[in-house]
């Protein structure tokens, strides 16, 4: 599937964590997210402030050892320790407009790099390189920019050629930023 397919579909869809409601609040993660979003999920909540060393061996929550469990616990962690506020637990992708012309998504893909947004993954070789489009390309330079800079609206309108996104669109690979 394309990522303009995959765009389209995104658009109909939800989100990749479900906040759990009840007399308290969790954050977990969705069943049937893709192994590489739940690594990066954790990768990303312990490279932020989460303490993950209950989910090391020997941990108090390492059993079950399974992705899913520590990509929930991690979650949670992280969605506590920001208040419980719903953008603490949902995840949100900068992608190209569809209707983007191709001098557009050049334009954001120059715009982005020089903002000192890593762009190697792009480049011939690089994890993102395929699909070899100005669309993908772009719609991974926007996200990284947009992850980057405060994850606000004004840091995904790249001149009203940005989107947000709710379903991931990592592609095998190539996965973006959170």
């Amino acid at each position: 599937m394309s990522s303009l397919q995959l765009l389209t579909l995104v658009l109909l869809v939800s989100t990749v964590a479900i906040p759990v409601v009840t007399c308290r609040q969790w954050c977990m993660a969705m069943p049937g997210t893709s192994d590489e979003q739940l690594q990066a999920n954790i990768d990303f909540g312990c490279s932020n402030g989460v303490d993950c060393t209950p989910i090391q061996p020997g941990g108090t929550c390492y059993d079950p050892n399974t992705l899913f469990d520590h990509a929930s616990y991690v979650m949670n962690a992280y969605y506590q320790s920001h208040g419980r506020i719903e953008d603490a637990c949902s995840r949100q992708w900068c992608m190209a407009m569809p209707t983007a012309t191709n001098e557009q998504l050049q334009a954001n893909i120059d715009f982005a790099c020089s903002q000192n947004v890593d762009c190697t993954p792009i480049k011939p070789g690089g994890t993102c390189y395929e699909p070899n489009t100005l669309f993908d390309h772009a719609s991974f330079v926007m996200n990284a920019y947009y992850q980057g800079h405060g994850r606000t609206e004004d840091a995904c309108r790249f001149n009203r050629t940005g989107c947000f996104v709710f379903i991931d669109p990592s592609n095998g690979s190539c996965v973006y930023y959170t």
